[in-house]
């Protein structure tokens, strides 16, 4: 589980930020009657890693989720963020697949595959 290898080898003092869930997106058609779908997602749940909250002030270590999305609505702030970020000079992400826009769905079961080394990128038609 990458959670909890990663947690585990966090030093005193260290955040461990989670950036969405995607383990948890269901995967293929969760419609009413795919039973197993529902089944595999709930164990899943069943199963994530969990935190202790009173673990915490002794082992000195802290754990927070980040959504994008909840930037949506604050322009200027994100604004300044991504000044800040571009600033940084970082190199460009690794790009592991490119899908055109017409792959889509293959595009969205690589990514929900979790096998994936790098973005996954899906390109619009020029037109």
């Amino acid at each position: 589980d990458f959670f909890e290898g990663g947690w585990a080898n966090l030093a005193r003092g260290g955040r461990y930020v989670v950036y969405g869930a995607a383990d948890l997106t269901p995967a293929g058609d969760l419609a009413w009657f795919n039973v197993l779908g529902w089944v595999k997602l709930g164990w899943k749940y069943l199963w994530r890693p969990r935190v202790d909250p009173t673990n915490l002030p002794g082992e000195n270590k802290s754990v927070m989720g980040f959504n994008l999305i909840w930037m949506f609505d604050k322009i200027v702030e994100l604004g300044r963020l991504l000044t800040d970020l571009d600033a940084l000079r970082l190199p460009a992400p690794k790009v592991g697949e490119s899908f055109a826009f017409d792959r889509l769905p293959d595009a969205i079961r690589t990514f929900q595959s979790g096998g994936t080394s790098g973005k996954v990128v899906v390109t619009l038609p020029e037109d």
